[in-house]
């Protein structure tokens, strides 16, 4: 099962972050997977042995 917190009832729990220094942040975003296209494939699905098939 899945358990739900409260976010600002977790805030009001927890003491203040003491705050050093200022540092860099860098956000990165991953919209997904990269697909490349071959212009000239090497291998051609469909070809070469097939699989006997069972008894």
């Amino acid at each position: 099962m899945a358990k739900i917190i409260s976010l600002s009832d977790w805030r009001l729990r927890m003491p203040p972050r003491v705050r050093k220094e200022q540092v860099e942040a860098k956000i990165l975003l991953f919209t997904g997977v990269r697909y490349e296209h071959l212009d000239t494939p090497d291998h051609r699905p469909g070809t070469g042995s097939k699989r006997a098939k069972g008894k």
